[in-house]
């Protein structure tokens, strides 16, 4: 039992709110909720409503709607709202609900497109209706996507600029997918049509070739998110690495190197180099050559490194122990030397004079060690300087780096911007304009603003594409309360399109009362008969006060696809099946579609509607195609692939199933458990395939207390004592013979647990605010809960099934700023279900100096955070092969602090002291 003192202390630890760091002249506003944790990614509705999407692990979206300016609360906490839940989720390690990204023409059509894992083999993207805030109309729009249930899954999803659908997978964990391999779609970028057909364009579509016909580009490692330049349309991949964390520019045909390179990629053949990359979990050191390392002329440095450096442009290098002082400090690269000459680069060192020295090193900064979600700030609440930067969070780090970007679009500057945004794994501009950053375990939103603004114009989305024939929003307040009521014009400029137009009411109306509130402007786009993207720019002005502007583009496709009423058709052996097609809109001249069966069973035929033909008039309206079964002598059910295409323009296929009308005697396909534990239900679906459907039965000699459902075929039982018990389960549907299925379960008693402490180690050297403090629990039915101990003092509790456990929940959260310099027991106690207990304990040094039994560093895998990288799973398992670790740290001195451990109540009164003064800087 904890005396009082200890307890209201640790009660204070623990309450304390997970503030970030972010930058002079910034704010930060925490909400949180705890129906948004495990959180995977977030998404505002391209609306305008003040709706914010976040997807959770487990299946579940859940939005929380702006209220008077800011998100909702109620008694503090966010009022979340359930959107939809996935029916079938796979959740193990990184998989889950993963990826969220709306319909380009989403005001109109309300979908809303997600990535979820639905088992260990399969990945889906499915699309749902948003009906007043609520998902329905499911629709898987992709299925088989590649996954071994593990992690590496990717995640990423969007919609580029041509209004094509794009998704990322990694390499599976296992290395699938990888280099050449154009068969599978791990490792690549793979794009389609907004109904989840392979885009005829795609530049690996070989026809009936081996090629998947959906992939895009290729080489990437684990892209776990992606996202859209708002100016230029160019596609931003996010990749997880095993040496460096690396971000890409990719086009199509692009080819990002893994499994071969990582920040090292050849030129030509497509290869592509990241435009940002940094040192998983570290930084790199280049030695500059002794003689000539250092040249400057008219103000640019040429430094030329003693091997390559792989640095890259806008990367921050500290440069130190130059023989000319005036080179060393910290400069950005403003251009590097690609293959083979990757040994100079340049930066910029205005107003200094020409010189030439040499030696010393170039580092690099440390950003992190698991890259996750960015966003481009597209709106005008920040300062003039931050339109078009990119944010982006790293996992590992709890930082957020900012880039800018130079008049070419190449990238400038990169600069760790913001710190402890613990979990982090998605960022978002919201419609008021501020940078929004969404934590994974925390169920913490942070939303970033400037702490002062004159007042001015906030627009956000300054950069908006429109489908042809659809609508796109923007927002428009201000950025502080008026004096007086300040109307709102908006305009399109001279020399726009025509085609594009204001289709809601303005002028807009902000009072001294409803000016932070974003007010909603709707454009249209009309359809057109050209395939050329038509552009107009928006004028959102008012008096005194500086104009804003917002730049329309269409998404232009004429092109007219094929609709199928169904793409799962069941034929009656020996009859037959319709189904009809129509087109998508008007052709440009008359349409021929041929149907044929491709693949599969010979017995299923096109019976009528081989050729179809659509005229400019009747293309709406459907026309059928009747497929036939031919009477066979087997029992088995015939699958064909029924192919539709237009030539050279569109194709859909088509699965025909044949419901075989033969007598098929019963067989049991499902395996069962073969051991059980006293007092816990044992699990068992018995499934059997028969024609009819079988009944089940338990026969022989049944265990005391079991009962099988006859339907269902579905075992109850709780055993109640231990031993051996033979069971006999059998199915059975008239046709002879029948299955039956012998099995012997071994039944024990419940045994305790087994606590497996992987991080501290013994005498590992610990220190700083992110320590790692976790292990796994090991039971015959399972854990509840673990507790963690330091120098006696119980100072969390982990509550959670999957039987990994944390300090703190998640990874890097045990603050030991509050331990005295010297050695310290840590002791993690695990629960299972019945309360036994485990424990194992460690003794740590903590700070610089040495103690007796320190270790080297255990060093933090590449991947260190939602599971084995940016995914979120487990870390049991097999780590990345090629992870990267720093160096050992060694201990010189050859001896030891010899300090014994300070008694808990004092360093906790310490720690709780410091906490008060740091929440109340914060404050």
């Amino acid at each position: 039992m904890r005396s009082p003192l200890v307890a209201s202390l640790l009660s204070l630890l623990l309450s304390a709110p997970a503030w970030a760091t972010v930058p002079g002249g910034f704010t930060e506003t925490n909400y949180s909720s705890n129906t948004l944790t495990p959180a995977t990614g977030m998404a505002w509705a391209p609306d305008g409503s003040g709706r914010l999407f976040v997807t959770l692990k487990n299946g579940t979206i859940r939005t929380v709607a702006m209220k008077d300016g800011v998100l909702e609360t109620q008694a503090g906490s966010l009022v979340t709202r359930v959107f939809a839940t996935e029916p079938t989720v796979h959740t193990n390690s990184e998989c889950g609900l993963i990826g969220i990204a709306f319909d380009p023409n989403y005001v109109v059509n309300r979908y809303v497109y997600f990535f979820v894992t639905v088992s260990a083999s399969e990945q889906r993207i499915v699309r749902y209706t948003d009906s007043n805030g609520t998902g329905i109309a499911r629709t898987e729009v992709v299925r088989n996507l590649p996954t071994t249930g593990n992690n590496h899954d990717g995640g990423g999803i969007g919609f580029g600029p041509d209004g094509k659908l794009y998704w990322a997978i990694g390499d599976l964990g296992n290395g699938t997918g990888v280099d050449a391999d154009l068969t599978s779609m791990a490792s690549k970028v793979s794009r389609a049509n907004l109904d989840g057909t392979p885009a005829n364009d795609n530049p690996f579509n070989d026809g009936v070739g081996p090629n998947n016909e959906y992939i895009w580009a290729r080489g990437f490692r684990n892209p776990f998110t992606l996202t859209f330049q708002p100016t230029t349309g160019n596609l931003w991949v996010n990749t997880v690495g095993t040496g460096y964390e690396q971000i890409f520019v990719a086009a199509a045909r692009s080819h990002a190197g893994y499994n071969d390179y990582e920040n090292n990629q050849p030129v030509g053949n497509n290869y592509i180099t990241p435009v940002i990359k940094y040192r998983t979990n570290g930084t790199d050191t280049r030695n500059l050559i002794a003689t000539g390392g250092a040249v400057r002329t008219g103000g640019v440095t040429t430094f030329t490194t003693t091997n390559s450096h792989g640095f890259r442009k806008g990367e921050r290098i500290t440069f130190e122990g130059v023989g000319d002082a005036s080179f060393n400090g910290d400069f950005y690269v403003a251009s590097a030397a690609n293959a083979p000459n990757t040994t100079t680069f340049t930066v910029a060192q205005p107003g200094l004079p020409d010189a030439s020295s040499g030696g010393g090193t170039a580092q690099t900064q440390a950003l992190g060690g698991s890259i996750t979600g960015g966003t481009f700030y597209d709106a005008t609440l920040f300062p003039p300087e931050y339109r078009g930067n990119f944010f982006f969070g790293d996992f590992n780090s709890a930082q957020v780096t900012r880039v800018t970007l130079g008049g070419d679009d190449s990238v400038a500057t990169v600069d760790a911007w913001g710190s402890s945004f613990n979990s982090n794994v998605d960022m978002s501009v919201g419609p008021d304009g501020a940078l929004y950053a969404l934590g994974y375990t925390n169920g913490v939103v942070r939303r970033i603003t400037p702490s002062s603004s004159a007042q001015k114009l906030v627009v956000t989305s300054l950069n908006l594409r429109l489908v042809e024939g659809g609508r796109a929003a923007f927002t428009v307040r201000l950025s502080q309360a008026p004096t007086a009521s300040v109307t709102v014009q908006v305009t399109r400029a001279l020399g726009g399109s025509e085609d594009l137009s204001i289709a809601s009411s303005t002028p807009l109306t902000f009072s001294p009362t409803n000016w932070s509130v974003p007010q909603v402007v709707t454009l249209v786009a009309a359809e057109d008969a050209d395939a050329v993207a038509d552009t107009a720019t928006f004028v959102v002005s008012a008096a005194g006060l500086s104009d804003e502007s917002v730049v329309a583009t269409t998404i232009d496709n004429n092109a007219a696809r094929l609709v199928l009423s169904t793409t799962r058709l069941i034929v009656p052996e020996a009859g037959t099946a319709t189904f009809g097609v129509s087109l998508s809109q008007q052709p440009s001249s008359n349409v021929t579609v041929t149907v044929a069966r491709t693949q599969g069973d010979e017995d299923i035929t096109v019976d009528a509607g081989a050729t179809l033909s659509f005229t400019t008039s009747d293309w709406a309206t459907p026309k059928n195609v009747t497929l036939r079964a031919a009477a066979d002598a087997d029992n088995v059910d015939g699958v064909a692939t029924i192919t539709l295409a237009i030539p050279g323009q569109d194709a859909r296929s088509l699965e025909a199933v044949e419901a075989d009308d033969e007598p098929l005697p019963p067989s049991i396909t499902s395996t069962p458990g073969l051991s059980a534990v006293v007092g816990v239900a044992y699990p068992y679906d018995v499934e059997a395939v028969g024609r009819p459907a079988p009944t089940y039965a338990l026969v022989g000699t049944v265990p005391p207390g079991m009962a099988l459902d006859a339907t269902t075929g579905l075992i109850t039982w709780t055993p109640s004592a231990a031993g051996t018990f033979d069971v006999t389960v059998r199915a059975s549907n008239g046709v002879v013979p029948n299955a039956d299925q012998n099995f012997t379960l071994t039944v024990k008693l419940d045994e305790p647990p087994r606590a497996i402490l992987t991080r501290p180690t013994e005498g590992e050297r610990v220190s700083g605010a992110m320590a790692e403090f976790f292990g796994d629990c090991v039971d015959d039915v399972g854990c509840t809960r673990a507790e963690f101990f330091v120098d006696g003092v119980e100072f969390y509790t982990d509550i959670r099934s999957d039987n990994h456990f944390h300090f703190g929940g998640e990874h890097n959260r045990w603050d030991t700023t509050g331990l005295p310099t010297g050695l310290h027991t840590v002791r993690f106690v695990v629960v299972d279900t019945a309360g036994a207990r485990a424990e194992q304990q460690v003794t740590v040094c903590v700070g610089d100096a040495p103690c007796e039994t320190a270790q080297p560093d255990a060093g933090t895998d590449s991947d260190a955070g939602m599971g084995s990288d940016a995914g979120m799973g487990s870390d049991a398992g097999t780590p990345d092969a090629g992870a990267q670790k720093p160096p050992p740290v060694e201990d010189e001195s050859g001896c030891g602090c010899g300090a014994a451990p300070v008694a808990p109540l004092a360093w906790l009164a310490l720690a709780a002291l410091a906490f008060r003064r740091k929440r109340a800087r914060a404050e």
